[in-house]
């Protein structure tokens, strides 16, 4: 399969399974044999094949049933493909024993894929969970606000140094 045939399949996969919520597809885009490392905190009959994937995505849906996915990048090279993502939408339903909080999330991830035979047969996912649990209000809210330094004649902070230039 060609580059960009491998890209299509991953943009297309996110587009008719999540936007279009038509979770029937799965079979059409994830080989019966994948594996999916995003899961690998279930049981590992749950991690594998097209139906593991739909559970997956069946879960987010039902917590934001207006979720919504957009690709900011996507990169393909030989049987790899990498999308960088957005998600938002409301929490409506529950998630993973955490109530609806009604609230609205905006959040981002990577996802790699690799392809075989024209389906994804592998792939790895890294998001930004911290912030969904705490824009949903199941976390404190963490301060972000970066270090001020009170005047330009600060001290240093390492005051000897072990290691010689």
């Amino acid at each position: 399969m060609s580059v960009q045939k491998n890209l299509l399949l991953c943009l297309t996969f996110g587009q008719k399974m999540i936007n279009e919520r038509d979770l029937s597809l799965a079979s059409e885009f994830i080989a019966p044999g994948s594996i999916h490392h995003e899961l690998g905190d279930v049981p590992e009959d749950f991690q594998r094949g097209p139906r593991a994937m739909a559970q997956f995505v069946n879960l987010y849906l039902r917590a934001f049933p207006d979720l919504r996915l957009t690709f900011e990048d996507a990169l393909a090279d030989r049987d790899r493909v990498v999308t960088r993502w957005r998600l938002e939408g409301t929490q409506d339903g529950p998630l993973m024993g955490i109530a609806p909080s009604g609230r609205w999330v905006s959040i981002e991830g990577i996802r790699i894929d690799r392809i075989e035979d024209g389906k994804i047969a592998e792939s790895w996912m890294q998001w930004d969970m911290l912030t969904l649990l705490e824009q949903i209000g199941a976390l404190p809210e963490l301060r972000r606000a970066p270090l001020h330094i009170a005047d330009e004649v600060s001290q240093p902070i390492l005051r000897e140094s072990r290691f010689v230039a």
